[in-house]
């Protein structure tokens, strides 16, 4: 069984490693002049997953755009998960979950793998309540093949103060205590390049190399290009020698385009072109 690191990175090389972030807010509906409801979450699915085809190594649906509509928005999701995977494209769950014990093993097994509700092959988590407290959900990833993403660093400005807070223990920063957790883990399953457990850091934030420097093997999920301010160029500068294991991902940039279909494609195209940071 290949992880899910090995997929992902088979794919970026023989398509982009563009990630293209789906987040059908209302906002965006209206502006398609789409329904606020099930249907229109649908219809706007329904072009984005035709103007992609098979051009993206992987998506990331944002699942509270979609659990917004209850019962029949998740439908809707599980519909699209579908779809991409058909065409080989890989499935991230923006979810950023996290508990402890059976709450989040319950989390591990409703999102993660094809035996899965969901069936996901990888997701978003938070390690607020502890790192040690993802050990169900990162040890079920291992066993199915699925990748975690765990963020470390966030491109929102709220995320600052507690992110870059130092600890008393040691002198490191949370962010960077997370980070050296996260390597260990990975060194501990498994001797592949890059781990299971990669980490979320945005690509609008200064400075990110000390923290990255401690994630040797790790895929990096990039939020923040485009509608956020950072542009690939940024993401290459900041992410410098760990760039070849960056996921840059967008959502806005290419969504703003629609509803034409077409628009939708050449958007698409242009960030797969551009997202090429080797």
């Amino acid at each position: 069984m290949k992880s899910f690191a090995q997929r992902f990175l088979e794919l970026a090389d023989s398509r982009s490693p563009f990630c293209l972030g789906i987040d059908p807010t209302p906002q965006l509906l209206k502006a398609w002049k789409l329904t606020d409801s099930a249907e229109g979450l649908a219809e706007m699915c329904e072009r984005v997953a035709t103007a992609a085809e098979d051009r993206l190594a992987i998506v990331k649906p944002q699942i509270a755009f979609f659990e917004l509509f209850g019962s029949e928005g998740i439908q809707v999701l599980e519909r699209l998960i579908n779809v991409f995977h058909k065409r080989d494209t890989l499935v991230l769950l923006d979810g950023k979950r996290g508990d402890i014990g059976s709450t989040v093993e319950a989390y591990a097994q409703a999102f993660l793998g094809p035996k899965s509700a969901f069936r996901a092959d990888a997701m978003t988590a938070h390690a607020y309540l502890g790192f040690g407290s993802l050990q169900p959900l990162l040890n079920h990833a291992v066993d199915v093949g699925a990748g975690v993403f765990v963020v470390v660093r966030s491109s929102n400005k709220e995320g600052v103060p507690l992110q870059t807070a130092v600890l008393n223990n040691d002198g490191r920063t949370v962010a960077d205590s997370l980070a050296d957790m996260i390597t260990e883990f990975n060194e501990q399953h498994g001797d592949e390049e890059v781990g299971p457990i990669g980490a979320v850091m945005g690509a609008t934030i200064e400075n990110l190399l000390p923290t990255l420097d401690r994630l040797p093997k790790s895929l990096i999920l990039a939020p923040g290009i485009g509608h956020q301010g950072a542009t690939f160029e940024d993401l290459r500068q900041r992410f410098d020698r760990h760039a070849a294991r960056a996921i840059p991902s967008s959502s806005r940039a290419v969504l703003d385009r629609g509803p034409d279909v077409e628009q939708l494609r050449s958007e698409i195209i242009k960030q797969c072109k551009a997202a090429r940071l080797d």
